[in-house]
């Protein structure tokens, strides 16, 4: 090792200052090369296509290797990346081609004819074709990353009793972090249902990745998430009236002065009432229903008399003549109509039954005022004490000292970034040696080359030779850049990006 490091400064010893600046200036430069090469390879590739199918990345990676486009492989192989300048070219033609194709099939299967293709055939790439359209679909969804769908097409039969409906199922693989509303669920399955012939929304089946069915939940989910609705009805309504009490209150006594809460009671029931009330006819009548008049009237004259038995009915008895007599009657019957009342009454869910108010005020304010407020915002908010509803307004000082007020807050330490400072460090070097090349070029212009130079190396603590002139200005324009790179690395670095960028 010794023998090397002699060899080494021997050689070095024997080089002129002007080749030792140059050989260190050439190594520098080389070095910071490769390090903007690595850090700025990969700036110019730009994603092409992500989250791809094993098949489609490999479908689209042949694709650019028959079109002599470039690539590159990201996120485990799921992203293709090319150069950015060919993106929106590339991404266009491997559309044309209908890459990516997402794994699935669709109607494009019907573009080519098979010959000798049985109805059984045909139908089965239909049903395979439908299945592929319907997977694209409901990719389209927000929340939605993939798809697969399984459709049972029942074979048709002449026999009503015989024939059984179409079914479908689907599998959902979600986005992290995304989930799916029961008017979401319901959209697919209508969605499903109206794309195949004699199915209904309630033959689709629709489950998740993790297992969990959410076409068809369970009548305890049922009953939750409505409980979950009416308490989000109840405080968003709860939140409105203290929102309307505190911009009321605010306007006269100013930001921040004023605490507001509303309690509400909700009637969610759904009631209707059906009632028939009959009510008896008055003594000046009422509506006629039917009417029934009989009018009888005899007026006689002389006719058989005596006592009835025996001697009246025998032969030659003569009785005594009576005289004539009048018979009247009259009979009226009249029906009236009967009264009656139908009440029919829907009560709407949502009702307020109750309402309780708790309002505080900053500061110390009369009864007076006190008896105002309370007047105000039960009149703004409709307060109805036959209903038992209740109000309550005080005032006092509101505390402003903050619990966090003496928690001392400690910055977040800032990651020193390595990599800059030495790109940094090594640029501000390549600028020292390239200096010092300069000004020893005009001294060797200027000044006669004197014979035989020599320059003993420092080793260890050992002392340089006196210097030139000439050497000792480059020293201090040496020391002086490298101290101003010390010293506000932030402003040199900044001034080589810009040579960069002009460059």
């Amino acid at each position: 090792m010794g023998t090397i490091l002699t060899s080494v400064r021997n050689t070095w010893s024997k080089l002129t200052k002007p080749m030792q600046i140059g050989a260190v200036a050439l190594v520098l430069g080389v070095f910071a090369f490769l390090i903007i090469i690595t850090l700025f390879s990969n700036a110019d590739y730009q994603v092409l296509f992500s989250n791809l199918q094993p098949e489609d990345a490999a479908a689209v990676i042949a694709a650019l290797q028959e079109r002599g486009v470039p690539y590159q492989l990201a996120e485990n192989g799921t992203a293709v990346l090319v150069p950015a300048e060919q993106v929106l070219e590339t991404r266009i033609a491997l559309a044309s081609s209908g890459l990516p194709s997402g794994g699935v099939v669709g109607f494009e299967i019907f573009n080519t004819t098979r010959i000798g293709e049985t109805e059984a055939d045909r139908q089965l790439r239909y049903q395979w074709a439908l299945q592929g359209e319907l997977t694209r679909t409901i990719r389209q969804i927000s929340a939605v990353q993939d798809a697969r769908i399984h459709i049972v097409l029942p074979q048709r039969s002449l026999f009503i009793r015989e024939s059984t409906p179409a079914s479908a199922s689907v599998l959902l693989h979600l986005k992290p972090g995304h989930t799916l509303t029961s008017s979401q669920v319901r959209a697919i399955a209508n969605l499903v249902a109206a794309s195949v012939d004699g199915l209904t929304s309630e033959n689709v089946t629709i489950v998740d990745s993790r297992g969990n069915v959410l076409s068809s939940p369970d009548p305890q989910q049922l009953n939750g998430e409505a409980f979950v609705a009416r308490l989000e009805l109840q405080r968003a309504y709860e939140r409105q009236l203290e929102e309307r009490i505190v911009a009321m209150l605010e306007r006269i006594y100013g930001y921040g002065n004023v605490v507001a809460r509303v309690s509400a009671t909700l009637d969610f029931d759904y009631v209707q009432q059906y009632s028939e009330t009959y009510a008896p006819v008055t003594r000046d009548g009422g509506i006629v229903r039917s009417q029934e008049t009989v009018s009888e009237e005899y007026t006689g004259t002389s006719g058989a008399g005596g006592v009835p038995g025996v001697d009246t009915n025998v032969p030659g008895y003569v009785a005594a003549d009576t005289g004539s007599s009048q018979y009247s009657r009259q009979e009226s019957v009249v029906n009236y109509e009967l009264n009656r009342t139908e009440t029919h009454f829907t009560s709407t869910p949502g009702r307020v039954s109750q309402l309780s108010v708790a309002v505080w005020l900053n500061g110390q304010y009369s009864p007076n005022q006190l008896a105002a407020v309370e007047e105000s915002v039960s009149r703004a908010v409709g307060l109805q004490v036959a209903r038992g509803d209740s109000i309550y307004v005080d005032a006092i000082p509101f505390e402003t000292t903050a619990v966090w007020a003496d928690v001392p807050v400690t910055p977040p330490a800032e990651t020193p970034d390595y990599l800059r400072y030495l790109i940094m460090g090594a640029v501000a070097l390549v600028l020292v040696l390239a200096a010092a090349l300069v000004i020893a070029r005009r001294r060797t212009k200027l000044a006669p080359v004197p014979a035989a130079p020599t320059l003993d190396l420092v080793v260890g603590d050992e002392d340089v030779e006196e210097l030139s002139p000439a050497e000792l200005q480059m020293r201090d324009v040496r020391n002086k850049v490298v101290s101003i790179a010390q010293e506000k690395p932030r402003d040199v670095a900044q001034l080589i990006r810009t040579w960069l960028a002009e460059e």
